[in-house]
């Protein structure tokens, strides 16, 4: 795949997940089926894991063959700092566009030669530039989608 597509496939699910959020209400926030996310901690989520892959980004363009480390969801969501089932959404929304359109900055300025720099991920081995957007790309697309059905419900 072309770094234009890319780029253009991430921009697209960013703002499929903005268009997602903006269709919680108040009232949604904390809803959740059994054993599942709320929309707040699906909010959260995302922010923090675009800031994880923001970062992930501009190590593999400034320094490929580094290694990365997974981070745990779980851990994430059940942190009483973080506290993602109480905390206001809005700086995790700020967040997330700002971190997601520096992200986009990044994709669009690289090449398709650029897409084969990689990194070595503890859990996924050898994780390519062109890996990791798609990755990044399907993340909060999925999330958009978790976020509609659940304040459907």
């Amino acid at each position: 795949m072309r770094i234009e597509e890319l780029a253009d496939s991430y921009e697209k699910a960013t703002e499929e997940f903005l268009a997602a959020v903006e269709k919680v209400n108040a009232s949604d926030l904390d809803k959740a089926p059994e054993g599942e996310w709320s929309a707040r901690q699906i909010i959260h989520h995302q922010a923090h894991a675009d800031a994880y892959c923001l970062t992930r980004i501009i190590q593999v363009v400034s320094e490929p063959g580094t290694a990365v480390r997974s981070f745990s969801e779980s851990a994430l969501v059940a942190s009483d700092v973080l506290a993602y089932s109480t905390t206001p959404i809005d700086s995790s929304i700020a967040l997330l566009k700002a971190v997601r359109s520096e992200a986009l900055r990044i994709i669009r300025a690289a090449k398709d030669s650029d897409l084969s720099r990689s990194c070595q991920h503890s859990e996924l081995g050898e994780f390519t530039l062109e890996a990791m957007i798609i990755r990044f790309t399907e993340h909060p697309a999925g999330h958009a989608r978790q976020l509609l059905e659940t304040i459907a419900q």
